[in-house]
């Protein structure tokens, strides 16, 4: 099954790549500095920590039956990722009635011990989240049964800006699609890599870079924060061998979507293949500029344009914590 790989932190943050840029052992007056990465990839999702909560019933089906427009859900669920390992916990409560008028009631909660790597990058991203043994109870026509199959709940990483999210037991006995009011992903450790090509004032430059970063993603708003450091290797002039900061803002685009319902969930509207674009500063040792970075649709790949200036004097970094404003990232 195909779904969007749009790697958050990594986007952004891959951007970046060029930042840290040139150490500078050129001149004493300024250069400029022209920069691209023609294709990045991401080479490891790091941890990632998922908050999500909701939201109103898009669709629901219960024992086959469809659940009547107006159906309430409370639901939420927190989620740890590293590697093939994926931990957290998780409740849910819909209240409605099928067309006979018959209450139904969906009702418990679920500890995660699992993930369903449907949308991977080096198997670390998982389209959705499952708990084997779940504590969930299922009223329906009158009578009040545990639910004695494994429950999954989808990544809202799939589908950004708040829109429906499958939740179902893996028997389809219960099948609900529901908005979220909450859906935030922090990326940490995430990396990058990729070739750098470009200028120095009238020299050319090129080499070999790898990114390091951590990304707050507020996938309600389509939003993302990031910063961190980046490594350049191999590069000609030897003298851009150096490690930079970063710091900068992404966001998901709203145009040039794609639709992946139909190979992952088979509701219409759960699932959503984006791009991502980045962009921000970066400084260095004699050192300083902007970036730019946009990704494909689906995010498997990304290009970077960076443009600052070399010289000989030091710049000093001052970062802040990550963890300023809560969760915000401060500007420049």
């Amino acid at each position: 099954m195909k779904t969007s790989i749009r790697s958050t932190t990594l986007a952004s943050t891959a951007i970046l790549l060029l930042l840290s840029g040139t150490t500078a052992a050129f001149a004493s007056t300024s250069q400029s500095l022209n920069l691209t990465v023609p294709i990045g990839l991401v080479t490891n999702l790091g941890t990632q920590t998922y908050t999500v909560a909701g939201g109103q019933v898009a669709f629901a089906m219960v024992e086959g039956q469809p659940v009547n427009p107006g159906a309430t859900i409370q639901y939420g669920y927190y989620a740890t990722v590293s590697g093939q390992s994926a931990q957290g916990w998780g409740y849910v409560k819909m209240t409605g009635t099928i067309p006979d008028g018959s209450t139904v009631k969906v009702a418990g909660a679920f500890k995660i011990d699992s993930e369903q790597a449907i949308a991977t990058i080096g198997s670390d991203l998982p389209g959705f989240f499952v708990s084997s043994a779940p504590t969930i109870t299922v009223t329906y026509e009158g009578s009040t049964q545990a639910l004695a199959v494994p429950f999954a709940v989808e990544s809202p990483y799939l589908n950004p800006f708040g829109m429906p999210i499958v939740l179902g037991a893996a028997d389809n006995s219960v099948v609900i699609a529901a908005t979220y009011s909450t859906g935030t992903i922090f990326w940490q450790n995430t990396q990058l890599q990729g070739g750098v090509a470009g200028s120095v004032g009238t020299q050319p430059a090129s080499g070999t870079f790898t990114l390091t970063g951590d990304e707050f993603e507020d996938l309600v708003a389509g939003t993302a924060s990031d910063m961190g450091t980046i490594a350049f290797s191999n590069m000609t002039p030897s003298s851009l061998n150096v490690v930079g900061t970063y710091r900068g803002s992404s966001s998901i685009p709203t145009t040039g979507t794609m639709d992946c319902s139909a190979q992952l969930t088979g509701i219409p509207g759960t699932c959503t293949e984006t791009g991502f674009m980045s962009s921000g500063k970066f400084a260095a040792n004699g050192v300083k500029g902007t970036y730019s970075s946009e990704w494909s649709t689906p995010a498997l790949s990304f290009t970077t344009t960076i443009q600052g200036t070399v010289g000989q004097n030091s710049y000093t970094n001052n970062w802040t914590s990550l963890f300023s404003k809560t969760f915000g990232f401060l500007g420049f």
